[in-house]
């Protein structure tokens, strides 16, 4: 496995951290690159990159209550550097920092989650729009 500088997120790291959000087409993310910029600071937010020479990697973001629960809200890893543990080394570095002892996730990918020996438990997700349009 390549070695990897684990760093908390800066200013630094956004364009970076913006080039693997547009190369996934995460385009509320890109759109805005100050307000992409405020969520992965956000207070109860920890965010890491991993970084290989000068170029982001990889990026997790998660939030905690610092005792039990987890929840995963971004992990990336660029295409170049994926299939050699960085998402997982993302996760576990992410989890020490913020607390808990489980992280849920929402998520499109859930072969990648299988993989790590994750358990699919069921859920949802509201927009905005959708619960203030609700009777």
């Amino acid at each position: 496995m390549t070695s990897y500088d684990l760093k908390q997120f800066s200013r630094a790291h956004l364009d970076g951290a913006l080039a693997l959000m547009a190369a996934e087409g995460w385009d509320t993310y890109t759109a805005d690159p100050e307000r992409t910029y405020r969520v992965l600071m956000a207070p109860g937010s920890t965010t890491l990159v991993a970084v290989d020479s000068d170029a982001v990697a990889g990026l997790v973001q998660m939030q905690s209550d610092g005792e039990i629960q987890a929840h995963l809200s971004a992990l990336l890893v660029g295409a170049r550097w994926r299939g050699r543990g960085l998402g997982r080394l993302l996760l576990r570095d992410a989890l020490r920092h913020a607390g808990g002892l489980r992280i849920d996730v929402l998520t499109r990918a859930g072969d990648y989650y299988r993989g790590l020996g994750a358990q699919p438990v069921p859920g949802f997700r509201l927009t905005r729009e959708e619960i203030e349009c609700a009777s």
